[in-house]
């Protein structure tokens, strides 16, 4: 198998599992007419690549007994992707009832493309196989290269204004809609479709140029390749609106995920000096990833056992100066000199309870003022709560243990 039988193999496997994906659809909503039209807007060209294979495409044609019959085919179906794919982006923005009228005139014009294709196919003399070199082969020709014209020339079009329309209603939805991966397949639409428009000026180039006594194989190689791309970087954009989403969705669980895991080191070093914080504590560190099955409720149970800890720490934590982190770098090292405090009030708490002293350190100095952490969020700004005690719990597991019990919150340290 040649590069090229490669690629034309792996374009068409992903347009045809993006088949089975709508297929899926369609069996659970087989009345919906925009599902039908955009499966089989992904299914045309999958037949295509499917057929260019040099294997299948010798198949077809002596499954049929014609030469070649395979490559009316491939550029029939690329043809019918024109207008299936106008067809659906109409039906995206238009109601049924405006958008069928305009299908059917288009249906009519490349009716019309087809039959002018197949008669010039029938009268091109290809008679020999050539199922991988049939443009390199019959493209010359004045009767084949006027075939391969017509074909690129009405894909050509469908290709800009496929690009046009999707740019124009993905700017639509981004003003009026709240649906973001609508706006970013279109807009994957758009450049795919460009994309593919060098396949277009590539093959057409080709035909020109051996007209006029060149031959430029390397611009048909690169018309290819500009198909493959083009199709692979439209079916991502037709079908990305079904499973972004559920991207975003994955992407969203797996930071929840992250950041519970990252709080971990703040939690277990004040459960270590405060058991009495945990609802339900893990008896190990691979219980506590358990605790992932049901990850909002274990990561909102972290958050308020971090700040249950925090709140029966506050008589053994050092006073802050109060002043507001300033940029990335403010946060970041206000979340280093609150992991300080902590780890400091930790080795007050432990010093206490080993003392058995009855009233904290800090007690008389800390009596009716609980110091808050340095720069840390309000109570409702959960997003930031988290990026802090994030921060905090990082900046904690790098912190070197204290080497001595420190002087409580209140006593000046002289150097």
């Amino acid at each position: 198998m040649d590069g090229k039988s490669g690629v034309f193999l792996f374009c068409a496997a992903v347009a045809w599992i993006a088949v089975g994906y709508k297929v899926a659809a369609l069996v659970r909503n087989p009345r919906n007419l925009n599902l039908w039209v955009l499966t089989l807007c992904i299914a045309l060209p999958a037949a295509g690549f499917t057929m260019a294979v040099p294997a299948v495409y010798t198949a077809v044609n002596r499954f049929f007994g014609v030469p070649n019959l395979a490559s009316l085919l491939v550029y029939s179906c690329i043809v019918g992707y024109s207008v299936t794919a106008l067809v659906m982006l109409m039906l995206w923005h238009m109601p049924p009832a405006e958008a069928l009228p305009r299908a059917r005139m288009l249906a009519v014009f490349y009716g019309l493309v087809l039959v002018a294709m197949a008669v010039l196919f029938a009268n091109s003399g290809a008679t020999v196989e050539a199922p991988s070199d049939f443009d390199d082969v019959y493209g010359p020709r004045p009767v084949g290269g006027t075939f391969l014209l017509v074909y690129v020339s009405a894909f050509a079009v469908g290709l800009g204004v496929a690009a046009w329309r999707s740019l124009q209603f993905a700017n639509r939805v981004a003003r009026t809609d709240g649906r973001p991966w609508l706006r970013r397949g279109l807009r994957l639409v758009a450049a795919g479709s460009v994309v593919a428009l060098g396949y277009c000026l590539g093959k057409g180039g080709y035909v020109v140029a051996a007209w006029l006594g060149t031959t430029l194989p390397t611009l048909s190689d690169l018309g290819t390749l500009c198909a493959c791309l083009g199709a692979l970087v439209i079916t991502v954009g037709f079908t990305i609106p079904s499973w972004g989403p559920n991207l975003s969705a994955a992407v969203q669980r797996l930071g929840r995920a992250r950041t519970y895991l990252r709080l971990y080191p703040l939690w277990h070093a004040m459960y270590q000096a405060m058991p009495e914080i945990a609802l339900d504590p893990p008896t190990s560190r691979r219980a506590d990833l358990r605790m992932l099955r049901d990850l909002d409720f274990a990561l909102y149970r972290r958050v308020i056992e971090i700040r249950d800890g925090r709140l029966a720490l506050a008589p053994y934590l050092a006073p802050t100066d109060g002043t507001p982190p300033d940029g990335r770098g403010g946060r970041t090292a206000a979340a280093t000199r609150e992991a300080i405090r902590i780890r400091d009030a930790l080795a007050r708490l432990r010093t206490a309870n080993q003392e058995q002293q009855a009233v904290p350190p800090a007690a008389a100095a800390g009596r009716g003022t609980r110091p808050g952490p340095a720069g840390q969020p309000d109570d409702d700004d959960l997003a930031g709560d988290l990026e802090f005690l994030g921060h905090v719990s990082s900046a904690l597991r790098r912190l070197p243990p204290v080497p001595a019990a420190p002087a409580s919150p209140g006593t000046p340290v002289r150097s």
